[in-house]
């Protein structure tokens, strides 16, 4: 009997958090290096539940096409622990244009920020097959990648605090750095057999 209040807390704390998330650039990630962190889901636990769910979806929602090549097969579970290594990475990136802040902050900015990414990227994926016949459908994906580059931008800004022109400035050369090791990474998970 004392599971279910202790589950309906989660997922209460857990919605909120979703909802925080994806309205509010930033703002849990602040609130976190803040020291206000009872109300919210922990970081590590939030990314964990968005990452199962996104690459459980991931594979019902891609076109068979894009799970296989006759070169080499995708692993879904491959992809899986490939991103999860590469927010430390973006953490590092982020040290070298925040060198005040400690590492553990931009650990868990990271965090926040790759779970946002999840939600937007499924999204995209769910949209991939009806984008070559609608117009209107490519415009939606269009809307959520620049979705996306504005929440790297307030989240930046909100976390921070540096002036708008330093923040997209530092924003463009995160994304610069930090897209070919997407593509590095994706590009050896394609590879690597189980």
């Amino acid at each position: 009997m004392s599971y279910l209040p202790s589950c309906l807390i989660f997922i209460g704390r857990m919605l909120v958090s979703l909802r925080l998330l994806m309205t509010r650039s930033g703002f849990l990630s602040a609130e976190y290096s803040n020291g206000r962190r009872l109300s919210y889901t922990s970081p590590l636990r939030m990314y964990l539940v968005i990452s199962l769910v996104f690459f459980f979806v991931l594979p019902l929602i891609l076109p068979d096409t894009t799970v296989t090549s006759p070169r080499h097969e995708v692993s879904v579970d491959k992809y899986s622990q490939a991103m999860f290594l590469l927010f430390p990475i973006f953490a590092l990136l982020l040290k070298l244009f925040y060198r005040q802040v400690y590492y553990l902050a931009h650990i868990v900015f990271s965090v926040y920020l790759f779970g946002a990414t999840f939600i937007v990227f499924a999204a995209i994926l769910a949209l991939e097959v009806q984008a070559d016949r609608y117009i209107a459908v490519l415009l939606i994906q269009l809307a959520l990648l620049v979705y996306m580059l504005a929440y790297l931008l307030i989240s930046l800004r909100v976390n921070y605090g540096e002036s708008w022109i330093k923040t997209s400035l530092k924003g463009l050369a995160l994304l610069v750095l930090f897209m070919p090791t997407i593509g590095g990474a994706i590009e050896l998970a394609s590879h690597i057999k189980t």
